[in-house]
């Protein structure tokens, strides 16, 4: 045998032994730095989660007051922080689409007081207060990459929500009074959560609730009546 065709069929068998390695390694997802085998690539979790999330709660709120010889709607806005826990169900249907399931429990402290002055000594004052609100989600998502999810919530969120006014009339007689309700409503929101590290991930989401209305008297006897209408704009971020 001379020394070309030894060369040629050497080659050959090299060529062959490494892409049958190549094949292998890639299979396997192993590289040959060391020896030592590549990590998969991170991935979303699926299955049941458990999260905490932070935001800032932005309410629109319209007074619809009654009275004899004076009718007025104004709207106002209640801000404030809001902050709780979620716990939810969530897996990818197929290679791209997500459907998830949620509920929560949050507190806020977003309030909002009105002063309106008429013709002296004729005054009107209002204060709105928002306390714990919870709710349920569904949560129907698109997979961005691995790591990343897209998604929107369709759901119906509960508010605990106070209302309060006094009035005095024009012959300073002052008249009160208050209700506190449990508005709910429709929510619509979308957001966005990418992995961070093995099992946690982070939220950014911004919704909007449709809170049904409730009114209250004002004095005794009656001197007015108030409507109340709120909505509310969320800005939430989350660690799950």
């Amino acid at each position: 045998m001379n020394r070309s065709s030894f060369t040629l069929k050497a080659l050959t068998a090299a060529l062959i032994l490494a892409s049958t390695t190549g094949m292998v390694l890639a299979k396997g997802y192993k590289g040959d730095y060391k020896g030592e085998a590549c990590p998969p690539p991170q991935m979303l979790k699926t299955g049941w989660y458990l999260g905490a999330q932070v935001g800032y709660d932005a309410y629109r709120v319209r007074n619809s007051w009654e009275q004899t010889g004076l009718s007025m709607n104004p709207v106002n806005s209640a801000t404030g922080w809001v902050g709780g826990l979620m716990l939810g169900y969530g897996m990818m249907m197929n290679d791209w689409f997500y459907l998830g399931g949620e509920i929560f429990a949050n507190g806020s402290n977003a309030e909002n007081s009105t002063s309106i002055d008429h013709t002296a000594p004729l005054a009107h004052y209002t204060k709105f207060e928002t306390n714990a609100t919870y709710g349920l989600g569904l949560l129907p998502g698109v997979k961005m990459t691995d790591s990343t999810l897209t998604f929107i919530r369709l759901g119906w969120n509960w508010a605990n929500l106070k209302s309060s006014t006094t009035s005095t009339s024009a012959l300073g007689v002052v008249s009160t009074g208050s209700n506190s309700n449990t508005s709910n409503g429709f929510v619509f929101g979308i957001g966005m959560e990418t992995l961070v590290m093995d099992n946690w991930s982070l939220r950014g989401e911004f919704d909007h609730t449709w809170y049904s209305d409730y009114n209250y008297s004002v004095g005794t006897p009656v001197v007015g009546t108030n409507s109340v209408s709120p909505s509310d704009n969320q800005f939430m971020l989350g660690l799950l």
